[in-house]
Order: C-alpha cells, then structure tokens, then sequence
C-alpha cells in the first residue's frame, strides 16, 4: 500500500505533524510506502527550522524510528515565511493536490493524507474551492460528496468511544442553512452517510443518529418545524429502504447525555454543530474523510495553526489518526471488493 501525503500549507505546521506522525508510527506500517509531495529546498529549510526528526536518504528522508519517505518534487518554491498566508504558499499546496490527483487517478498512490491549507491562501492562488474535499470532488466528477469527521473519543469520554460524524451542509453561511436544507438533501445524506458506514467503516448494520436544526429540535414546531417538514420525512423514507435511521434529536442534549454512544453515526446539519462535540471529544485527535469518493481521502482535524509553526510543539496526534484511517478504509474497500 502507497500513501501519499501533501505538504499543505508550507507556513503552516503541516510539514512538522507530518513527518512526527511518521515517527509515532514506526513499527506499526512496515507494508506501507510514503510520499511526501513538496518543494525539496523549502522542505529542507523547513526540516533545518524545526529541527525535524528526520535525517535524508536517496529519495527522501527517514523519520527517526525507521519509516522511510519519498519526496515528490513540487516545481513552485516559495519562500519559507513560518507563520505567515501567503499566495506562494497556497500556489505550493495546490500543485501537491494536483500531484495527489494525479498520482490516485493513475494507481500510483492508493489513498492522500493531505495537510492542512489556508483556504485564502488556495484563493490567492487562483484555486475557487471551499476546501480540500471539493477539490477532490471536481477532479473526480462527483457532486455529492461528504465530509465525515471520526474519533475514538478521549478527552471527555474515558470509554473512548467511536464518534463518526456526517455533515448534511459544510461550508456555507450559517444563515443559509436552511434554504440548503430540504427533505431529499437530509435523505440522501442519511443514504451516503450509511454507505460509507459500510464500505469504509467496515460497520454491517450502522445505526444512524439524526441532530435536529433547531434549539430543543424545535419542540413540536414551536421553535421551528424543519425537524416536521423535512428532517422527519428524510428519516422515515430512510427507514423504509432498511436504514437504521433515529432522530431527530436536540444536539446539546445527545451529546451532553451520551447518547453518540448508540449509534455508528451522526448526521449533523451544519458544520459547527457537529464539529464542536467532536472537536472536544476527540481531545487533539480526529480525522477529516471525504466520503463518497472514488478515492481514499484523509486529512488531520485541524487547520494551519500558523501561531505555532516554526516552534516544535505542534501535536502529531491528528495527523497520526488519519493516516492509520486511511490505510484501514483502503483495506476495507480492497475486503469488499474480493468478497
């Protein structure tokens, strides 16, 4: 198995998790090849900055541990500006997309694990999509992609359990929300999020929890009556094809009480209302994948993080999440696919 992983934002503290991440991970993915797609020099001026521990090699470089990685040269050679978001900068994370496009189209790598980009740097550059998982979805022709957030639970859940959320908006105003909402958009999330609870998460029978859009999931209509008119009927035409849909529940109350911990999967309806809990429960971890691709697509739950580039005490954690739930949701597909 090839995973390629992209330098994100070269400013950012992307290329430190990166190569940590590695570290941690020695020992656990001996059949398992890295690439790096990055701008050699400014990897190695970065690498000198942070004092990465990392020494070179032929092709690449060797975390300290023993996993090997290739580098896959980026031709764009911004300065190295630790901290700042700049247009160089976004011009580099966009080639490696480019690269990681490329090489998952041709077989050559067999999923990505990018790093975090600042979107208005990818703006400055040129590029027009909201974020990484767009981007993915114009190069390979799919409209109805999903962003689906994982974690096994720690910093508030000392049974660490398993929290998979789906999201029915993503990057949209808040005050849009409704409007995008309508009975076959929830439907058709709560079907994909159940397909990919399946082909990726290897889960057989998922169950899927379904939040609510408004306070105290309207109460009867009285605080709104989306959950009446389009969450509702989404859910029950759900349940017809098979699905194990419930909902919709309050979501200060289902996740305050516990309730995530029933259920394989969370349909939330808009980004901050199911990445908040998350966030929190994931305690530094958490993976961000983009369902409903052809291709395997992982990246850390977080951003840049420029306030601590260039000082070495980024957290590897999230980083090292994705890329071990990369390689499983390869392995689940490849099992689905030669049963």
């Amino acid at each position: 198995m090839t995973i390629l992983l992209t330098c994100g934002d070269p400013n950012g503290i992307g290329l430190e998790v990166c190569t940590k991440a590695l570290v941690r991970l020695a020992g656990t993915m001996n059949d398992v090849s890295f690439r790096l797609a990055v701008n050699p020099a400014l990897f190695w001026q970065y690498a000198e900055s942070v004092a990465l521990p990392i020494t070179p090699t032929e092709s690449g470089f060797r975390a300290d541990g023993g996993l090997e990685c290739a580098i896959v040269p980026c031709s764009a050679a911004p300065r190295l500006e630790l901290g700042l978001e700049t247009r160089d900068g976004g011009v580099l994370a966009l080639e490696a997309l480019e690269i990681a496009a490329k090489e998952l189209h041709d077989g050559t790598s067999d999923a990505v694990c990018t790093m975090p980009v600042s979107k208005r740097g990818l703006h400055l550059a040129g590029a027009l999509y909201p974020g990484q998982t767009e981007f993915f979805a114009e190069r390979f022709g799919v409209s109805n992609q999903m962003m689906i957030l994982a974690t096994n639970a720690a910093e508030l859940d000392p049974k660490r359990s398993a929290v998979r959320v789906g999201l029915a908006t993503v990057h949209i105003p808040l005050q849009k929300v409704s409007a995008a909402l309508t009975t076959e958009r929830v439907e058709e999330r709560i079907m994909a999020l159940h397909t990919a609870l399946r082909q990726d998460f290897g889960i057989a029978a998922p169950r899927i929890a379904v939040l609510g859009l408004n306070p105290h999931a309207g109460e009867q209509g009285a605080l709104g009556d989306e959950e009446i008119t389009m969450i509702q009927p989404a859910i029950q035409v759900a349940q017809t094809q098979g699905i194990a849909a419930e909902g919709a529940f309050p979501a200060d109350g289902f996740f305050a009480h516990g309730e995530y911990r029933r259920f394989d999967g969370i349909l939330a309806m808009y980004h901050d209302q199911g990445l908040i809990p998350l966030k929190l429960l994931a305690g530094g971890g958490g993976v961000n994948f983009s369902a409903g691709l052809p291709i395997v697509r992982t990246s850390p739950d977080h951003g840049t993080a420029y306030g601590l580039a260039g000082k070495g005490i980024a957290n590897e954690g999230s980083t090292v999440d994705a890329i071990e739930m990369a390689c499983q949701i390869v392995r689940n597909r490849q099992n689905r696919g030669a049963a």
